[in-house]
């Protein structure tokens, strides 16, 4: 937020005639964050995007003939790799791009213009797109969380039923969207165009009680803080199942498979953790200290890079943990009906749920 404030408040003089004689060597004196900036963040957004259509190419294009797919887990890991390739393509037009400017303005001032005009447009239509993907993407983790630990905790886990809403993928996938653009709606209004045609905050940004509400309670505690604890909560007890041995399926061939899937969501879960964090302290420390974080822009720049990991990684854990995802689909066999034959014998069904007799893939 910082960094699109101080981008978009900038001023461009195109008259300056002091032109260092290389590039890099103005990176280098000028700024010591400009090559992470300039080249190191582009190249993870463009690589992560790439790495996150990819995923979802993958998850959506198995044939249903010969496979079923694990809908509820499946269908939350599309929707959550979907937020996050938006996150990284919109981080290039509204984090990257602006401080892109400020870093070439006195090198290349005719381009540095012409992208300024470029990112007064998208920082203020793209920027609340970005907060609502990443908004919707903390969420989704938790419901991810939430709907392994459920599939793989004891039939008698009194959890068992209370989390079984879980599987409603679908309504759940869709009551986040919502959530999350609304939350963020208002923030469409937090920049306005003056009559040089610049960006200026409006009177609603600098609002105390807008910060405090938007800031202090939607993100601090809704987006953040609720579900940090209760993704806490789901992956230890997912640990100590997976490390007590616990983990119960009702087929047999299915648990080594659910235990790579476990294993996945908690890697997931403390790679955002770790990589997250700084943002979320950043922005409640502004809000506490009312401080200008201006003067920690490298700090800004690098919490911005540790969020554009996390996007980057996930999809690689997916990969990794799923056995190239070959643990998040089924070849069906033998899967009785719902309703049995009136001659007393299970017929075989073409489909069937998630715990019901299904085996892994093999050589695919």
């Amino acid at each position: 937020s910082s960094t699109i404030t101080s981008s978009v408040n900038s001023t461009i003089d195109v008259s300056s005639t002091e032109y260092p004689e290389e590039f890099s060597s103005y990176c280098h004196l000028e700024k010591a964050t400009c090559y992470l900036v300039v080249f190191v963040e582009p190249i993870l957004c463009v690589i992560g995007f790439f790495l996150n259509v990819a995923c979802i190419i993958a998850f959506l294009s198995v044939s249903t003939h010969s496979y079923f797919r694990k809908t509820s887990l499946l269908f939350y890991l599309v929707a959550l790799t979907f937020c996050n390739a938006l996150q990284l393509l919109l981080s290039i037009f509204v984090i990257i791009l602006p401080a892109m400017e400020q870093y070439i303005i006195d090198v290349y001032p005719e381009q540095s213009a012409a992208l300024h005009k470029f990112t007064t447009l998208t920082v203020r239509y793209g920027y609340p797109l970005m907060l609502a993907a990443n908004y919707a993407a903390i969420w989704l983790l938790a419901l991810i969380c939430a709907q392994r630990f459920q599939a793989i905790c004891h039939p008698q886990n009194p959890w068992k039923k209370r989390l079984s809403c879980i599987r409603r993928s679908k309504m759940a996938v869709g009551m986040v969207a919502f959530a999350a653009f609304a939350m963020n709606f208002l923030r469409f209004f937090e920049l306005e165009y003056n009559e040089d045609g610049e960006l200026n905050n409006t009177e609603l940004k600098g609002n105390v009680y807008y910060k405090i509400i938007m800031e202090g309670i939607c993100y601090g505690i809704l987006v953040y803080g609720i579900p940090i604890l209760i993704l806490v909560w789901l992956n230890i007890n997912t640990c100590k199942l997976i490390m007590n041995k616990e983990i119960h399926v009702s087929a047999t061939s299915r648990r080594p498979a659910e235990y790579r899937t476990a294993m996945m969501t908690v890697c997931v879960f403390i790679f955002f953790f770790l990589c997250c964090t700084l943002a979320a302290s950043l922005r409640l420390f502004s809000l506490i200290t009312d401080a200008d974080v201006q003067s920690m822009l490298w700090l800004v720049d690098v919490s911005n890079l540790l969020m554009n990991i996390n996007a980057l990684v996930t999809p690689i854990l997916y990969f990794l943990f799923t056995r190239g995802f070959r643990d998040l689909f089924f070849v069906i066999r033998f899967a009785p009906q719902r309703n049995p034959s009136p001659f007393g014998v299970m017929e075989k069904s073409p489909l069937t749920t998630d715990d019901e007799m299904a085996s892994p893939i093999s050589g695919v």
